[in-house]
């Protein structure tokens, strides 16, 4: 009986200690991104986002007028990169030193960003 007891207490005492030393869930905010030229374009997202070590590279097409709903994390610097930037990342170095096009905050939710 002691000995169920004591499992039972180390067990909820691991369980707690694992929960409370988990990262808090950063909040996430839905960005629009819109095609505002009149022709087809690709468009080329590469983000760091916070407590990630690595980057998210990313390629749409868009139609004239289309819309692109992209979830992120708050703080999540977004490069519209251009091709030497692109080629930077692929050889496996970093960009986040450039100006990035945004960084994302919760005021950022369900915003419509034109691009040209």
């Amino acid at each position: 009986m002691k000995k169920s007891i004591f499992l039972t207490t180390i067990c909820t005492l691991v369980l707690t200690i694992a929960i409370l030393a988990q990262e808090p869930a950063s909040k996430t905010v839905k960005v629009i991104f819109k095609n505002g030229t009149w022709l087809p374009k690709k468009y080329t997202f590469i983000t760091y986002s916070p407590g990630e070590t690595g980057n998210g590279t990313t390629g749409y097409w868009f139609l004239p007028g289309f819309k692109k709903t992209i979830t992120y994390k708050v703080g999540t610097k977004i490069y519209l990169a251009n091709q030497p930037q692109v080629n930077v990342v692929m050889s496996g170095k970093r960009i986040d030193n450039d100006v990035p096009f945004m960084i994302v905050k919760e005021s950022d939710n369900d915003k419509v960003i034109s691009l040209k």
